[in-house]
């Protein structure tokens, strides 16, 4: 597995660095600071909407997750697992896409659309 190591493009590692620092520090602000971290959230107002037993908390787990198993794989150095972090950011980032074009979020939907392109991209370079 040791060859493996030189299979991922730099870019890769550079990219996946970046996004696993900006979930935690997604997962952090929503911890520590909601309501700046949300301000635009429609839903803000709702009963509930930032108990960490509901959306947030969801929120807040998932971006933690998405955040160890990123880190996990990076430190691994392994094209497999790098495969792995990317598809589970793909679906991730792809559903982030869908759902905020369903709920009419356009600058989320857009970000959301480029990283899951760039990390589609990002698993093709991936030779194992």
């Amino acid at each position: 597995m040791a060859d493996e190591r030189t299979l991922i493009p730099k870019w890769i590692t550079i990219y996946l660095w970046i996004t696993a620092f900006i979930t935690l520090g997604a997962s952090l602000a929503g911890y520590f600071m909601p309501g700046a971290l949300l301000s635009s959230w429609e839903a803000l107002s709702a009963g509930g909407a930032l108990s960490l037993a509901g959306p947030l908390g969801l929120f807040v787990s998932r971006n933690m997750a998405t955040f160890v198993v990123t880190v996990f794989g990076l430190l691994q150095k392994n094209a497999s697992m790098i495969k792995i972090v990317l598809l589970l950011r793909i679906v991730s980032d792809g559903l982030d896409l869908v759902n905020n074009l369903i709920a009419g979020n356009m600058p989320v939907a857009i970000m959301g659309g480029v990283m899951c392109i760039i990390e589609i991209v990002a698993f093709t370079k991936i030779k194992t």
